[in-house]
């Protein structure tokens, strides 16, 4: 490893982008997130993101009724223990923290259909804040001698409280040594 990351606690600005579900499970989302993430000490690092979550629904008969789609944006924070160190090409880390946003789904509260055929539907609309924990794993390998960039996969599980759904997300990443 090259001296200059050894000699400081270095921080990485990362972008991500994956998938996830709606607030309810029921639409397949987009979802893209910028961190700042810095090292705290050789096991223990910590990691902020802005989320935006955009999605529509993909079953054929749910994309026949207008205006069905789901957009939610989230400030997360997270503590990310890293067992093996920070100081590796490969880095594996496992974070715990908390999140909150705001969310709108257009959506209906009934449909009817002939033949695949959509006869009838009511619309509905709910939108609100979305808060809860996350549980994550993260795993990158940092590119180059100078390992300045690093690529990787991130899994993260968000519960919501008070009623809300668990959501499973997987992100490809992107960061950067600050």
């Amino acid at each position: 490893m090259p001296p200059s990351v050894a000699a400081h606690k270095p921080a990485y600005l990362r972008l991500s982008l994956g998938t996830t579900y709606d607030i309810n499970g029921y639409y397949r989302c987009g979802r893209l997130a910028v961190e700042y993430a810095p090292t705290l000490t050789r096991h223990l690092g910590l990691a902020g993101r802005l989320v935006g979550v955009l999605g529509k629904p993909t079953d054929q008969l749910e994309r026949q009724a207008p205006n069905q789609n789901y957009k939610a944006a989230y400030v997360e924070e997270e503590a990310i223990f890293y067992p093996f160190g920070t100081n590796k090409r490969l880095l594996f880390g496992v974070g715990a923290g908390g999140f909150a946003g705001y969310y709108k789904n257009n959506g209906f509260e009934s449909l009817s259909a002939v033949s695949g055929k959509l006869t009838q539907y009511k619309l509905a609309s709910w939108e609100g804040v979305h808060a809860g924990y996350i549980f994550s794993l993260n795993l990158d390998v940092a590119i180059g001698a100078a390992q300045r960039w690093r690529v990787g996969l991130k899994s993260t599980i968000q519960n919501g409280i008070g009623g809300n759904t668990t959501s499973p997300s997987h992100s490809l990443t992107l960061a950067r040594r600050l």
